[in-house]
């Protein structure tokens, strides 16, 4: 029984010169994690994922027994075309068979390429590549990108205050911080300080006002 790999670049085939002792194919399936309060973690499905296809193999700088027929043994020949490949985030097709029913031809994009060479075997070259399955956008469809950062929500208006005064003073009321007042003003509770400067006559500590107290709120 043949078995043979091949990677279809630019429209030309290189067939690898000695086969991959596995070929792992996998696919997983997208879950989204939430906390329910009382019922702990649950599990969402979403989609199921594009394929991922991982292999090594051997490039052998001469001619060996074992090499598959049709191969070149030409190490930087095939690092060139993949390499080039990955570079121009060009997709290629994958295509390996046994010779009998199940072979696999799937177009994907080259996700990593190493390159390795080992101590004694000077010219010859260990390639591990992995791939994942290309799929190209449709054009009724466009991927959205959700973006890491939290959005801030838009801030609901506060109601007016019947104890303002619009632009002059302000009653504090139960609950009330200077920070809350400052943001009820300036829309940010940072600016705080300019009420304490306004009223240093009746703020002795920022962090002590009380109910009924009136403060001039400046400009």
């Amino acid at each position: 029984m043949s078995y043979s790999v091949y990677l279809k670049i630019s429209g030309k085939k290189y067939k690898l010169p000695v086969n991959p002792e596995e070929i792992k194919k996998t696919q997983k399936l997208s879950i989204e994690k939430y906390q329910v309060l009382k019922s702990g973690q649950v599990s969402v499905p979403k989609f199921p994922e594009l394929w991922t296809y991982e292999f090594s193999c051997e490039l052998p700088h001469q001619e060996v027994h074992y090499m598959e027929s049709g191969s070149r043994a030409d190490p930087d020949r095939y690092i060139r075309a993949i390499t080039k490949a990955q570079r121009k985030k060009k997709p290629v097709q994958l295509i390996y068979s046994n010779g009998e029913t199940d072979d696999e031809s799937v177009k994907v994009l080259i996700e990593s390429c190493t390159i390795t060479e080992k101590a004694g075997e000077e010219g010859d070259k260990y390639l591990s590549l992995s791939f994942v399955q290309y799929k190209a956008p449709s054009k009724k469809y466009v991927a959205v990108v959700t973006p890491a950062a939290t959005v801030a929500q838009p801030q609901t208006p506060q109601p007016a205050n019947p104890a303002v005064e619009q632009g002059k003073t302000y009653t504090v009321q139960e609950g009330d911080t200077l920070w809350k007042i400052a943001k009820q003003f300036y829309g940010n509770g940072s600016q705080y300080p300019k009420i304490v400067s306004a009223n240093s006559d009746k703020i002795k500590n920022p962090n002590l006002i009380y109910p009924g107290q009136t403060f001039s709120i400046p400009s």
